[in-house]
């Protein structure tokens, strides 16, 4: 998988090289250190706080020095010194196991303010310079065919006589810089620089990644005098989780790479951990990557061979149901069916879930809701980031009744039309026959004035169960919410069951309808009449419940 994506990113790479990464690359918050050949220092504070602008959360960053002046050259030579300094994870700092120094060569220290105010300089002077110095303490076989690389740079005395002269100044200003710092949030970073060329440090970052990229050296392998080894991304092969091994293969690791691709991958999810949450960040490729202590995580990408961004023919939302001051909705592109469909069935709960497997919803949201997001959210990926439709207008026909259903339990009528409504629409764009509201209206209207008996459709009756069900329930004088009236109906799944329910109901509320009420009188006799065992037409009975009542309707409406 990561390999398929690293061909898109390599051809990005091949063109800005670094500046791809360090174009969104941000300091993290703390003090900052810079110290000079003649050995004076200038301290800086960067700092980040969360501002609210047109209704959207951002963050703002600031880079100041200790006179509060913002300080934009100085920023930029940090950050790519930063980035080249930086450990790949604690799990493969110099001091591992107790993990508090986050640098890789001895032109920086990066420690947490809480650990730097702490420590003592002979721990520094052993677990940094020291095995710096000549990185003798990585003898195993390959640590030392990795290092033969890098004896040009490593064995001049030049360079010793550096890290010597870096070490002595550290332990020098170390009181002075514990002093300064103790003032400062003891969770944020205190990053000590030494000037130097940027080049140096990518020379000394270059021994570090060549000994620290893969997983862990113990699996690598020398062929052909080049060593191969085990990728640390999206991989957990370790001592703790040796569930990827391959146990009845003498070579028991899942697979093996070059040192050039593991930099490669690096380099991939260094770029790919600073990029906005976005599915579509390389061309034709889908891509669901989160964050993991600031690491990135592919859990699922896809091919494109498509993008469908606007429809061929427009998708007409009517208003089927003759919602008040309602008009139809037209649709050209993609995004707008996604935000129709987020905030009519998913009462603007799916979109910030896509991904979650914790949903992430207000406490408002039901159980059922959530359930209905876990069983149809994948199939609301596929179409609105994979544009793959097939699984989508399978969900509208399988759920999208549910989703009604779920708004007027949740007394969220007007939500529940809106979504009866997009269901029909979805439905008629895609060529398949709904529900005429209007003639099944005009019909039923004929029959109850006319007093004609004669059979009633399966659409008709359920329609008309629908208007009777709603009528009955406006004359309760409780103080229940419609929702919980209308229980009892919506669990009816037979047509026996559902006449028992108006049959109940009416005799509860009988007194509150008169003898001459004819058209009402007429309706329940048509009820009462039906005989066909048909399957219960949810959707017919949920217009007959959504729509205009007919029992209220004057004659000149009719």
């Amino acid at each position: 998988m990561i390999y398929d994506l690293l061909e898109v990113f390599r051809k990005k790479y091949e063109i800005d090289g670094d500046k791809l990464i360090l174009d969104t690359y941000e300091l993290k918050d703390g003090l900052y250190i810079k110290v000079y050949d003649d050995e004076t220092m200038e301290y800086f504070i960067k700092s980040s706080r969360k501002v609210k602008i047109d209704g959207k959360l951002i963050t703002e960053h600031d880079f100041k020095d200790t006179s509060g002046v913002l300080q934009p050259k100085a920023y930029e030579w940090f950050k790519s010194r930063d980035y080249y300094s930086n450990v790949i994870d604690t799990g493969k700092s110099y001091d591992a196991p107790k993990k508090t120094i986050h640098n890789n060569n001895y032109l920086t220290l990066f420690m947490k303010i809480e650990e730097f105010l702490n420590v003592e300089f002979l721990h520094l002077r052993t677990k940094l310079f020291k095995k710096v110095l000549s990185f003798k303490e990585f003898d195993s076989k390959n640590e030392k065919k990795i290092l033969e690389n890098f004896c040009h740079f490593i064995k001049p005395l030049s360079r010793k006589k550096d890290i010597v002269k870096k070490m002595k100044q550290l332990e020098r200003f170390l009181p002075q810089m514990k002093d300064f710092a103790k003032n400062y949030n003891p969770k944020e970073y205190m990053r000590i620089f030494f000037e130097k060329d940027e080049e140096i440090y990518k020379s000394e970052s270059a021994i570090y990644l060549a000994l620290k990229l893969y997983n862990d050296n113990k699996y690598s392998i020398e062929i052909d005098g080049n060593i191969l080894g085990l990728s640390n991304y999206n991989m957990g092969l370790n001592s703790k989780k040796p569930f990827l091994e391959q146990k009845t293969k003498k070579l028991t690791t899942p697979f093996m790479i070059s040192s050039a691709m593991a930099l490669e991958v690096k380099l991939f999810f260094d770029w790919l951990a600073l990029q906005p949450y976005k599915t579509d960040l390389l061309e034709n490729i889908f891509v669901n990557k989160f964050s993991d202590n600031g690491k990135a995580i592919i859990n699922d990408f896809d091919y494109l061979p498509v993008r469908i961004e606007e429809f061929t023919d427009e998708i007409v939302v009517k208003n089927h149901l003759h919602i008040k001051d309602q008009q139809d909705i037209r649709l050209t592109e993609l995004w707008q069916l996604e935000a129709i469909v987020d905030e009519v069935f998913y009462n603007k709960q799916l979109k910030h879930n896509y991904f979650r497997d914790d949903l992430k919803v207000s406490d408002f949201v039901s159980k059922k809701l959530q359930q209905l997001i876990f069983e149809t959210k994948y199939a609301m990926v596929n179409y609105f980031k994979k544009y793959d439709e097939k699984e989508f207008y399978q969900v509208i026909r399988k759920y999208g009744t549910d989703f009604v259903i779920e708004h007027i339990r949740q007394n969220r009528d007007y939500k529940a039309k809106e979504s009866l409504n997009l269901k029909f629409s979805l439905l008629q764009y895609k060529g398949e026959a709904v529900m005429d509201i209007m003639e099944v209206q005009k019909r039923v209207i004929t029959k109850l004035e006319t007093s004609d008996y004669s059979d009633l459709s399966s659409e008709e009756f359920f329609y008309l169960c629908g208007q009777v069900a709603k009528y009955l329930l406006t004359k309760s004088k409780s103080g229940k919410k419609d929702a919980d009236m209308l229980e009892p109906f919506l669990r009816a799944k037979s047509v026996r069951k559902l006449k028992d329910e108006i049959k109940f109901t009416f005799f509860k509320y009988k007194h509150e309808i008169g003898l001459n009420q004819t058209k009402f009188n007429n309706a329940l006799s048509l009820i009462t009449a039906y005989e066909k065992d048909d399957v219960f037409n949810s959707d017919s009975f949920l217009v007959g419940v959504l729509s205009q009542n007919l029992f209220y309707m004057k004659k000149e409406e009719n």
